[in-house]
Protein backbone atom coordinates (compact mmCIF):
# COMPACT_ATOMS: atom_id res chain seq x y z
CA UNK A 1 0.00 0.00 0.00
CA UNK A 2 1.47 2.93 -0.82
CA UNK A 3 2.27 5.71 1.78
CA UNK A 4 -0.47 8.18 2.27
CA UNK A 5 0.36 12.02 2.37
CA UNK A 6 0.42 13.45 5.69
CA UNK A 7 -0.43 16.74 7.32
CA UNK A 8 1.67 17.36 10.95
CA UNK A 9 -0.74 20.02 13.26
CA UNK A 10 1.48 20.88 15.81
CA UNK A 11 0.02 23.54 18.20
CA UNK A 12 2.81 26.18 19.96
CA UNK A 13 2.82 28.57 22.64
CA UNK A 14 6.30 30.18 23.32
CA UNK A 15 8.09 26.93 22.79
CA UNK A 16 11.45 28.95 21.55
CA UNK A 17 13.56 27.08 19.49
CA UNK A 18 11.67 23.58 20.40
CA UNK A 19 9.83 24.10 17.73
CA UNK A 20 12.31 24.63 14.98
CA UNK A 21 14.07 21.65 16.13
CA UNK A 22 10.57 19.60 15.67
CA UNK A 23 9.79 21.06 12.38
CA UNK A 24 13.28 19.66 11.46
CA UNK A 25 13.34 16.39 12.89
CA UNK A 26 9.73 15.54 11.37
CA UNK A 27 11.44 17.01 7.37
CA UNK A 28 13.91 14.83 8.20
CA UNK A 29 12.32 11.83 8.90
CA UNK A 30 9.13 11.71 6.88
CA UNK A 31 8.72 10.36 3.73
CA UNK A 32 5.31 11.74 3.00
CA UNK A 33 4.87 14.56 4.81
CA UNK A 34 2.83 17.15 2.94
CA UNK A 35 2.87 19.77 5.29
CA UNK A 36 3.53 20.96 8.67
CA UNK A 37 0.66 23.37 9.88
CA UNK A 38 1.86 25.17 13.14
CA UNK A 39 -0.77 26.93 15.14
CA UNK A 40 1.06 30.15 16.51
CA UNK A 41 -1.49 29.81 19.92
CA UNK A 42 -1.30 33.33 20.66
CA UNK A 43 2.77 33.07 21.24
CA UNK A 44 4.39 36.45 22.43
CA UNK A 45 8.33 35.20 21.63
CA UNK A 46 8.52 34.96 18.00
CA UNK A 47 9.23 31.40 18.01
CA UNK A 48 6.67 31.18 15.02
CA UNK A 49 7.94 34.03 12.67
CA UNK A 50 10.54 32.22 10.98
CA UNK A 51 8.40 29.92 9.40
CA UNK A 52 7.88 31.78 6.04
CA UNK A 53 7.33 29.06 3.13
CA UNK A 54 6.49 25.20 2.37
CA UNK A 55 6.09 22.50 3.95
CA UNK A 56 5.33 25.16 7.03
CA UNK A 57 2.16 26.94 7.11
CA UNK A 58 1.74 29.04 10.04
CA UNK A 59 -2.16 29.63 11.73
CA UNK A 60 -2.07 32.36 14.10
CA UNK A 61 -4.16 33.05 16.72
CA UNK A 62 -3.88 36.57 18.16
CA UNK A 63 -4.90 35.15 21.80
CA UNK A 64 -4.27 31.97 22.96
CA UNK A 65 -7.32 29.41 21.99
CA UNK A 66 -6.03 26.48 23.89
CA UNK A 67 -5.15 22.90 22.39
CA UNK A 68 -8.07 21.73 21.24
CA UNK A 69 -9.70 24.82 19.32
CA UNK A 70 -6.09 25.11 17.98
CA UNK A 71 -5.64 21.85 16.27
CA UNK A 72 -9.25 22.05 15.42
CA UNK A 73 -8.53 24.95 13.11
CA UNK A 74 -5.68 22.88 11.94
CA UNK A 75 -7.26 20.26 11.06
CA UNK A 76 -9.89 22.29 8.78
CA UNK A 77 -7.11 23.55 6.69
CA UNK A 78 -4.88 20.15 6.11
CA UNK A 79 -4.90 19.05 3.14
CA UNK A 80 -3.24 15.36 3.96
CA UNK A 81 -4.68 12.18 3.94
CA UNK A 82 -4.13 11.64 7.38
CA UNK A 83 -3.94 14.19 10.22
CA UNK A 84 -0.86 14.09 12.50
CA UNK A 85 -1.00 15.78 15.96
CA UNK A 86 2.53 16.83 17.66
CA UNK A 87 3.11 18.93 20.41
CA UNK A 88 6.29 21.63 19.74
CA UNK A 89 8.42 19.64 21.91
CA UNK A 90 8.93 16.17 20.19
CA UNK A 91 11.29 14.40 18.25
CA UNK A 92 10.51 11.65 15.36
CA UNK A 93 12.57 8.55 14.42
CA UNK A 94 12.80 7.63 10.79
CA UNK A 95 9.60 6.88 9.03
CA UNK A 96 8.04 6.87 12.60
CA UNK A 97 4.97 8.83 11.06
CA UNK A 98 4.74 7.14 7.21
CA UNK A 99 4.68 3.50 9.40
CA UNK A 100 1.76 4.94 11.59
CA UNK A 101 -0.19 6.89 8.38
CA UNK A 102 -0.14 3.51 6.49
CA UNK A 103 -1.19 1.60 9.16
CA UNK A 104 -3.95 4.29 10.07
CA UNK A 105 -5.15 4.00 6.36
CA UNK A 106 -5.17 0.26 5.95
CA UNK A 107 -7.40 0.09 9.86
CA UNK A 108 -9.51 3.34 8.67
CA UNK A 109 -7.98 3.82 12.33
CA UNK A 110 -6.40 6.02 15.15
CA UNK A 111 -2.72 4.75 15.72
CA UNK A 112 -0.11 6.00 17.89
CA UNK A 113 3.93 4.89 17.88
CA UNK A 114 6.01 4.28 21.24
CA UNK A 115 6.60 7.38 23.22
CA UNK A 116 9.91 8.16 25.29
CA UNK A 117 11.10 11.12 27.21
CA UNK A 118 14.36 12.96 26.35
CA UNK A 119 16.29 11.29 29.17
CA UNK A 120 18.38 8.29 28.58
CA UNK A 121 16.80 6.12 31.33
CA UNK A 122 13.06 6.78 30.59
CA UNK A 123 10.49 3.81 30.39
CA UNK A 124 9.25 3.01 26.03
CA UNK A 125 5.88 3.95 26.57
CA UNK A 126 3.68 1.46 24.92
CA UNK A 127 -0.02 3.50 24.51
CA UNK A 128 -1.81 3.79 27.15
CA UNK A 129 -5.49 2.32 28.12
CA UNK A 130 -8.53 4.05 29.01
CA UNK A 131 -9.40 4.75 32.92
CA UNK A 132 -11.44 7.35 35.11
CA UNK A 133 -9.46 9.06 37.32
CA UNK A 134 -9.17 7.39 40.76
CA UNK A 135 -9.10 10.79 42.40
CA UNK A 136 -11.96 12.77 40.70
CA UNK A 137 -14.31 10.57 38.20
CA UNK A 138 -13.21 12.12 35.22
CA UNK A 139 -11.86 11.01 31.96
CA UNK A 140 -7.88 9.83 32.13
CA UNK A 141 -5.79 7.03 30.76
CA UNK A 142 -3.07 5.32 32.06
CA UNK A 143 0.58 4.37 30.11
CA UNK A 144 1.79 0.94 29.20
CA UNK A 145 5.38 0.56 30.34
CA UNK A 146 7.83 -2.53 30.22
CA UNK A 147 9.67 -4.90 27.18
CA UNK A 148 7.16 -5.03 24.78
CA UNK A 149 7.73 -6.99 20.94
CA UNK A 150 7.51 -4.60 17.80
CA UNK A 151 3.85 -4.94 16.33
CA UNK A 152 0.46 -3.79 16.48
CA UNK A 153 -1.66 -3.85 19.36
CA UNK A 154 -5.47 -1.95 20.21
CA UNK A 155 -4.87 0.12 23.22
CA UNK A 156 -8.12 2.35 24.29
CA UNK A 157 -6.84 5.55 25.50
CA UNK A 158 -4.49 8.31 23.58
CA UNK A 159 -2.79 10.33 26.72
CA UNK A 160 -0.25 12.45 24.62
CA UNK A 161 0.56 13.19 21.28
CA UNK A 162 1.70 11.90 18.59
CA UNK A 163 -1.53 10.01 17.17
CA UNK A 164 -2.62 9.95 13.79
CA UNK A 165 -6.17 10.28 12.30
CA UNK A 166 -7.49 9.56 8.94
CA UNK A 167 -8.78 12.93 7.56
CA UNK A 168 -12.02 10.75 6.79
CA UNK A 169 -12.42 10.29 9.85
CA UNK A 170 -11.98 13.70 11.43
CA UNK A 171 -15.43 14.97 11.14
CA UNK A 172 -16.86 12.48 13.03
CA UNK A 173 -13.98 13.13 16.53
CA UNK A 174 -13.26 16.25 15.93
CA UNK A 175 -12.84 18.55 19.25
CA UNK A 176 -15.24 20.79 20.02
CA UNK A 177 -15.30 24.39 19.34
CA UNK A 178 -16.26 24.68 22.96
CA UNK A 179 -13.04 23.41 24.64
CA UNK A 180 -11.04 25.88 26.08
CA UNK A 181 -7.58 26.16 27.62
CA UNK A 182 -5.72 23.28 28.43
CA UNK A 183 -7.25 19.98 29.77
CA UNK A 184 -9.34 16.88 28.15
CA UNK A 185 -8.20 17.33 24.65
CA UNK A 186 -7.04 13.50 24.37
CA UNK A 187 -9.46 11.99 26.26
CA UNK A 188 -11.97 14.32 23.69
CA UNK A 189 -11.33 12.07 21.03
CA UNK A 190 -10.92 8.78 22.74
CA UNK A 191 -14.78 9.08 24.17
CA UNK A 192 -16.18 9.89 20.87
CA UNK A 193 -13.86 7.49 18.84
CA UNK A 194 -15.33 4.32 21.41
CA UNK A 195 -18.61 5.33 21.00
CA UNK A 196 -18.45 5.38 17.35
CA UNK A 197 -15.82 1.81 16.57
CA UNK A 198 -13.09 3.22 15.74
CA UNK A 199 -10.05 1.32 17.25
CA UNK A 200 -6.86 3.32 18.44
CA UNK A 201 -4.04 0.77 17.40
CA UNK A 202 -0.50 1.08 18.97
CA UNK A 203 2.03 0.47 16.88
CA UNK A 204 5.59 -0.70 18.50
CA UNK A 205 9.15 0.20 17.22
CA UNK A 206 8.57 3.86 15.53
CA UNK A 207 9.56 5.87 18.25
CA UNK A 208 8.47 9.91 19.50
CA UNK A 209 10.39 11.58 21.78
CA UNK A 210 8.76 13.63 24.36
CA UNK A 211 9.77 16.47 26.39
CA UNK A 212 7.74 16.10 29.26
CA UNK A 213 7.69 18.71 31.63
CA UNK A 214 6.56 19.55 35.23
CA UNK A 215 5.05 22.52 34.61
CA UNK A 216 2.90 24.33 32.02
CA UNK A 217 4.39 27.51 30.38
CA UNK A 218 0.71 28.91 30.43
CA UNK A 219 -1.69 29.35 32.75
CA UNK A 220 -4.44 26.44 33.92
CA UNK A 221 -7.31 26.53 36.20
CA UNK A 222 -9.17 23.66 38.00
CA UNK A 223 -11.94 24.92 36.96
CA UNK A 224 -11.17 25.25 33.15
CA UNK A 225 -10.01 21.25 33.65
CA UNK A 226 -13.48 20.23 35.10
CA UNK A 227 -15.68 22.36 32.67
CA UNK A 228 -13.87 20.76 29.57
CA UNK A 229 -14.34 17.11 31.17
CA UNK A 230 -17.80 18.00 31.49
CA UNK A 231 -18.33 19.14 27.97
CA UNK A 232 -17.16 16.10 26.76
CA UNK A 233 -19.75 14.34 28.71
CA UNK A 234 -22.31 16.82 28.07
CA UNK A 235 -21.92 15.96 23.93
CA UNK A 236 -21.42 12.49 24.30
CA UNK A 237 -23.32 10.67 26.52
CA UNK A 238 -27.23 10.62 26.38
CA UNK A 239 -29.49 13.03 28.48
CA UNK A 240 -30.34 10.20 31.06
CA UNK A 241 -26.70 9.47 31.41
CA UNK A 242 -25.74 13.04 32.12
CA UNK A 243 -28.80 14.11 34.52
CA UNK A 244 -28.35 10.76 36.57
CA UNK A 245 -24.65 10.33 36.76
CA UNK A 246 -22.03 12.79 35.12
CA UNK A 247 -24.13 15.96 36.21
CA UNK A 248 -24.93 15.11 39.99
CA UNK A 249 -22.05 12.82 41.29
CA UNK A 250 -18.90 13.63 39.40
CA UNK A 251 -19.40 17.34 38.04
CA UNK A 252 -22.15 19.51 39.52
CA UNK A 253 -20.00 20.54 42.64
CA UNK A 254 -16.77 21.56 40.07
CA UNK A 255 -19.10 23.56 37.74
CA UNK A 256 -18.68 27.84 37.89
CA UNK A 257 -22.04 29.28 36.69
CA UNK A 258 -20.32 30.39 33.08
CA UNK A 259 -19.35 26.69 32.64
CA UNK A 260 -23.49 25.38 33.42
CA UNK A 261 -24.69 27.95 30.93
CA UNK A 262 -22.19 26.63 28.12
CA UNK A 263 -23.34 22.88 28.83
CA UNK A 264 -26.90 24.17 28.22
CA UNK A 265 -25.94 26.51 25.37
CA UNK A 266 -27.46 26.09 21.99
CA UNK A 267 -24.41 25.05 20.34
CA UNK A 268 -23.64 22.91 22.65
CA UNK A 269 -27.14 21.00 22.87
CA UNK A 270 -26.56 20.96 19.02
CA UNK A 271 -23.29 18.95 18.85
CA UNK A 272 -25.01 16.72 21.98
CA UNK A 273 -27.70 15.51 18.96
CA UNK A 274 -25.50 15.51 16.34
CA UNK A 275 -23.09 12.85 18.13
CA UNK A 276 -26.06 11.18 19.43
CA UNK A 277 -26.90 10.03 15.62
CA UNK A 278 -23.45 8.64 15.12
CA UNK A 279 -23.09 6.50 18.02
CA UNK A 280 -23.05 3.30 17.51
CA UNK A 281 -22.32 1.76 21.33
CA UNK A 282 -24.61 2.36 24.47
CA UNK A 283 -23.62 3.81 27.25
CA UNK A 284 -23.57 1.25 29.19
CA UNK A 285 -20.92 -0.53 26.81
CA UNK A 286 -19.08 2.19 28.31
CA UNK A 287 -18.62 1.13 31.80
CA UNK A 288 -18.84 -2.82 30.52
CA UNK A 289 -16.95 -3.09 27.62
CA UNK A 290 -14.51 -0.12 28.12
CA UNK A 291 -13.88 0.34 31.84
CA UNK A 292 -15.02 -3.41 32.53
CA UNK A 293 -17.15 -2.57 35.47
CA UNK A 294 -20.66 -2.73 36.10
CA UNK A 295 -22.39 0.54 35.12
CA UNK A 296 -23.98 3.17 38.23
CA UNK A 297 -26.96 2.66 39.59
CA UNK A 298 -29.81 3.72 37.49
CA UNK A 299 -27.51 3.63 33.68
Amino acid sequence: MATPSISVIITSHNEGQELRRTVDSLVANTRSLAEVIVVDDGSTDGSCAVFESDPVRVIRHDVRQGVARSRDDGSRAARGDVLCYLDAHQRVSRRCLDRCATLAMARHAITCPDIRDFGLFNWRIHGANFQLCPEHGFFSARWRQGIQLPGVSSVTALRAPPYLIPRSLYHGVAWSRSLQGWGASEASIVVKSYFMGISILHIGGPLARHRFRNEFPYETTWDGIWRNHALIARICFDDATWFRHWLPRVFAPHLTAEAQSTLESPEVQAEHQDFLRTKVRTDRQFWTDLLRQDPPEGI
